[in-house]
């Protein structure tokens, strides 16, 4: 289900504001059945599922004999939490007409929310060999096998889904998370190598087989097979997309740009192909478009946090660190477990001198994702402008504990003990940095320049440089 209010006519889109001004008003207006269907189909669509239950309950006072508007009730009930009575509905609309596939899958959707895995297994089973659309039985099969902790089952019944529907996303993702979690990308590659085998021209068998390969970080065969399906289907989004995503991968930025252009040509825009599209003006360093799309990707979705992430970053490359700063608020607002959202903001903020403000956004950083380099050098940096060497070195002993092979850290903790006067302590991580990285020793000048004239210092990495140049 998509909160994309795009994917509804501008027709649906005036119906229901009828309908909305009718309840505000109090106006009883007349809506046939097929109207009332598409106002609660809009709601259900766009996620409104107190409206939904709202209009299907009117719906229901009006037409009470429709089974349309009680699953659609039903559903509404569902995704609020009354799981049980959405599904007493249900239970009795399966006794009134026992094989309707809209029921029976939400039934199965229900008990598996409920926890009642088995009940959705042996419903879905039974149903199964009746089906109309048996590939989505099998999808949802499978979900409950994997939830079931049955792998091997659930990734027969995704094969199934997929060799009857080759493009189901879903079950395509699936099998995708299934692989990459045991690494069994060989037999993966094999299934779909089957299908093209049999049909050369099947466009989805071709990007199928790039997005394992994708998720192989074997960019250039991905890339490869994403040609093919294109070069068979021209007009395959999905295929332009992800060829985008390939691209970027191995820095052929300008390709990328072509290849989400395509996309958009496809599909039209929404919110993410503008920010991956946005994202690649940004690469290429052509910030005024970047930030144009990236305006586009958040109008069309204001709560996809992606696209103001993006701004702020524009903002930042152009030195506008209070525009900056806004939009990368309104980014944590959306969503505060990404840690690269405070590490721009952080980095907004020291640029304003708000160390405070800062140290608390790249420490915050941390905590979220641990074991990125940049969040504990400029955390430490931040400490150090303020001769605060103690706390420096803290950050930068909390880094190594996640990166215990960056030379980097080890420098920086030799100039951080050296002022708070721990000679021997700093001497024993220069041999370490030294043997790590030789050619880096030079940050010990930038943070330090006097330690030049150091006569112990020069004497250590005078002895490592001749084992160095042998």
């Amino acid at each position: 289900m998509t909160g994309d209010y795009d994917n509804h006519s501008e027709q649906e889109r005036a119906l229901v504001k009828k309908f909305e001004q009718s309840l505000r008003t109090n106006l009883d207006l007349f809506f046939g059945e097929e109207e009332f269907e598409d106002i609660i189909r809009f709601y259900l669509d766009n996620l409104k599922f107190k409206k939904a239950l709202k209009a299907s309950e009117l719906a229901l006072e009006k037409f009470p004999f429709s089974m349309e508007f009680k699953l659609m009730q039903a559903q509404a009930l569902i995704y609020l939490d009354d799981l049980e009575e959405g599904l007493d509905i249900l239970e009795n609309l399966n006794n009134l007409s026992p094989n309707n596939e809209e029921v029976i899958l939400a039934l199965a959707n229900t008990y598996t929310l409920m926890g009642q895995h088995q009940d959705a297994i042996g419903l879905l089973e039974q149903y199964l060999p009746i089906a109309e659309d048996s590939a989505e039985v099998h999808y949802l099969l499978g979900n409950l096998y994997r939830a079931e902790g049955n792998n091997e089952k659930a990734i027969d019944c995704y094969k199934k889904a997929v060799i009857l529907k080759i493009n189901h996303e879903d079950a395509l993702f699936q099998l995708a998370m299934i692989t990459e979690e045991e690494g069994s990308f060989d037999e993966i590659l094999q299934f779909y190598q089957h299908f093209i085998d049999q049909d050369p021209y099947n466009s989805g068998a071709w990007y199928n087989l790039g997005v394992v390969y994708n998720r192989m970080g074997e960019y250039e065969k991905a890339i490869h097979a994403y040609d093919y399906a294109l070069l068979i289907d021209d007009s395959f989004a999905s295929a332009y997309f992800n060829l985008g995503n390939a691209l970027m991968n191995t820095k052929q930025y300008e390709k990328a740009l072509e290849a989400y252009q395509n996309t958009i040509n496809c599909e039209g825009s929404n919110a993410e192909n503008c920010c991956y599209l946005a994202a690649t003006y940004e690469k290429l360093d052509q910030i005024e478009m970047a930030f144009k799309y990236f305006k586009k990707s958040a109008k069309l979705d204001p709560e996809y946090d992606d696209a103001w992430f993006g701004l702020g970053m524009c903002m930042l490359k152009k030195n506008k660190f209070f525009e900056a700063i806004h939009y990368f608020k309104k980014a944590i607002n959306l969503t505060s477990e990404n840690a690269n959202y405070w590490v721009g903001l952080a980095d907004a903020e020291y640029n304003l001198g708000n160390l405070q403000a800062s140290s608390e956004a790249y420490e915050e950083a941390i905590n979220l994702e641990p074991g990125i380099l940049e969040t504990y050098v400029n955390l430490s940096l931040i400490y150090f402008d303020q001769n605060r060497f103690e706390e420096s070195e803290d950050v930068i002993k909390e880094g190594m504990e996640e990166l215990p092979e960056e030379p980097e850290l080890y420098y920086r903790l030799v100039v951080y003990l050296i002022k708070t006067g721990k000679y021997k302590e700093a001497f024993s991580y220069l041999e370490n940095a030294l043997t790590l990285d030789f050619e880096k020793h030079v940050i010990l000048f930038e943070l330090m320049p006097e330690l030049e004239h150091q006569k112990a210092i020069y004497k250590i990495i005078n002895q490592y440089k001749s084992d160095f140049t042998k």
